[in-house]
C-alpha cells in the first residue's frame, strides 16, 4: 500500500473543477477533509493549526446541515441576510479562519515548491499569512512552535515513498488549491466578511 499522500488528497480538489465561479459547499468541506492528514505528518508543531483547521470544518458542516447551500458563496449569503455571520458559529467566520490556516499552509507548501527549505518556508509563511491576525500571546507561542517545523528532506520523507514525487504532487496540490483560496479570499473581502480582529 502507497504511503504517499497526496494522490487521494489532490483528487479531492480537482474535483471542485477550475476556480472562478461559485465553489461547492459540500466539495469543499471534503476537499479540506481530505487535507487535514496532512498536520500529522508535518509533526507534532502544526498540531495547533489542524485542530483549528478540523474546528472550523466542523463549523461549516454544521451550518450546512442547519441550512443546507450548493456553494459556499450561497450558505454565507443566506446567513448574512438572516442577520447570522457575526455569530460565534458562523459559516462565514469558520470560513474565514479556515482560509487563514489554509493559506498559511497553501504559502508554505509553495515555498518549498519554490526551493526553499520546509523550516524557513513555515516561518515565512506564517508571517506573511496568520501572523497579522494573532495577538501577543498566540504569535509568540506559534514563532516558538515554528522553530522545530521539519526540513524539506524530512517533510517530503513524512508525505510518501520517493521524494521526487512527493513534489511532484505537491506542485499538483499547490496549482489546485491556490486559486480556489484565491475566490474565497476575494468574496469574504467583496461580502464584508474579512473580519480582521486578533485571535
Amino acid at each position: 500500500m502507497s504511503n504517499d499522500f497526496f494522490p487521494a488528497c489532490n483528487a479531492k480538489w480537482a474535483e471542485l473543477g477550475p476556480a472562478g465561479g461559485d465553489i461547492s459547499a459540500t466539495g469543499y468541506v471534503a476537499a479540506v477533509d481530505a487535507f487535514l492528514p496532512m498536520f500529522d505528518r508535518m509533526g507534532s508543531v502544526f498540531f495547533p493549526v489542524k485542530s483549528d483547521v478540523g474546528g472550523n470544518v466542523k463549523k461549516l458542516k454544521d451550518a450546512l446541515a442547519a441550512a443546507p447551500a450548493d456553494s459556499l458563496q450561497a450558505l454565507l449569503r443566506n446567513e448574512k441576510a438572516a442577520g447570522k455571520h457575526k455569530n460565534k458559529e458562523a459559516a462565514a467566520i469558520a470560513l474565514l479562519w479556515l482560509k487563514r490556516a489554509l493559506q498559511f499552509t497553501f504559502l508554505l507548501l509553495e515555498k518549498v515548491c519554490g526551493g526553499m527549505d520546509a523550516n524557513k518556508a513555515a516561518k515565512e509563511a506564517y508571517e506573511e499569512t496568520l501572523m497579522a491576525f494573532h495577538g501577543f500571546m498566540v504569535k509568540k507561542t506559534f514563532q516558538m512552535g515554528l522553530m522545530a517545523a521539519p526540513s524539506t528532506a524530512t517533510l517530503l520523507k513524512a508525505l510518501g515513498d520517493d521524494p521526487k514525487t512527493v513534489m511532484d504532487d505537491m506542485k499538483k496540490f499547490v496549482e489546485y488549491s491556490g486559486p480556489q483560496m484565491a475566490v474565497i479570499d476575494a468574496f469574504l473581502v467583496s461580502e464584508g466578511l474579512d473580519d480582521k480582529s486578533k485571535a
